[in-house]
């Protein structure tokens, strides 16, 4: 198993500069801790930006976009972008995409909400054609034309950087997922029974293929924060979990309403509620490790699990904290874990 944190970016105390400040300085203390990648959201502007300050900062992790909804942008465009990223990064990018959730946001670009997803296959299609192609590339698409397209600079990763998929409700991106041989993405407010489905028809789709069957690249995510005891843990948490509940009740329910206790509303989750029951895991190093492998087992494993990251949770310096109590005394009881060993078996 890999660790990687999904950097949220969602400060909503803050000003942007600040906000983005704070994901860059969290990126840097997992760099240097050994955390194998950072993915980050694209909200305001697209996280290549971002991603390219924290290349500056950084020296070893993996920094992808998480992510780019493909259906806003000409693919050309963001196979152009991603490019540069990659040699900005000297070959650490990775390309995160996905259709987005607002509608809004393809009616002020002028487009059809209802096309996303078709958008988005087709954009996945042109980018990986201008990627794998040794000549110019003419499309003539439903959504894209072009002729004689070729995406300079060529990047540096060969043949060309990773490419994970964000996958949500319905099975069919993580079918994608394993036709393509892309990596994919997961929320932190995924329930544990669909996380299971989706690594179920990742491996699926990755047979039907004729690929290696690799449940290990399905990426899963999950707030966690570990203290030196359960009772310190809680606390530290308490006053910035309870304020990110009411934040994501009143702006992104459609996150929550899963979290919900069995016949209650939105109000009913709690953040004692959510630290009982599992959703996020905090405590001590044990009682972190005990959370991690019942969900490992749940879910029928999974190879990355990211820090939901990129929200004022406790403080800077007790995530810190936090991050490396978990590389030293947790990290190490985990990475052992390999799913497609148990497929073998």
């Amino acid at each position: 198993m890999e660790f990687g944190l999904f950097s949220n970016s969602r400060r909503p105390s803050r000003v942007l500069a600040d906000t983005w400040a704070h994901d860059i300085a969290e990126i840097e203390v997992a760099d240097k801790l050994g955390l194998s990648e950072a993915w980050i959201s694209e909200h305001q502007t697209p996280a290549e930006l971002i991603i390219c300050k924290a290349a500056a900062v950084t020296n070893k992790i993996k920094l992808g976009s998480a992510v780019r909804p493909l259906a806003y942008y000409h693919p050309l465009q963001v196979t152009i972008e991603a490019n540069a990223c990659d040699h900005l990064t000297q070959g650490r990018y990775q390309l995160g995409v996905g259709f987005g959730f607002y509608p809004t946001q393809m009616e002020q670009r002028g487009l059809d909400f209802s096309k996303t997803r078709d958008m988005m296959h087709a954009s996945i299609d042109l980018i990986l054609k201008l990627w794998n192609s040794n000549e110019p590339v003419d499309y003539d698409g439903p959504f894209w034309t072009g002729k004689g397209m070729v995406a300079i600079p060529k990047p540096i990763q060969t043949p060309h950087p990773a490419v994970a998929i964000a996958l949500s409700k319905t099975p069919s991106s993580a079918e994608l997922a394993g036709k393509l041989g892309l990596l994919p993405l997961t929320g932190d407010f995924m329930p544990v029974s669909r996380l299971k489905m989706m690594g179920d028809t990742l491996v699926a789709a990755q047979k039907a293929a004729g690929r290696p069957i690799r449940r290990r690249d399905l990426h899963a995510t999950r707030v966690i924060y570990v203290a030196e005891t359960d009772a310190i843990a809680r606390e530290d948490m308490r006053k910035s979990y309870e304020t990110t509940i009411a934040w994501e009740i009143a702006n992104t329910p459609h996150h929550q309403v899963e979290r919900i206790p069995k016949g209650g509303t939105l109000n009913d989750i709690t953040y004692d509620y959510l630290v009982d029951t599992g959703n996020i895991f905090v405590g001590s190093p044990e009682t972190v490790y005990r959370r991690i492998m019942d969900f490992y087992e749940q879910t029928g494993g999974f190879g990355v699990l990211m820090f939901h990251a990129g929200r004022d949770y406790a403080t800077p310096e007790k995530l810190a904290r936090s991050m490396k109590l978990f590389m030293d005394e947790v990290a190490p009881r985990l990475r052992h874990l390999n799913p497609d060993q148990a497929q073998a078996a």
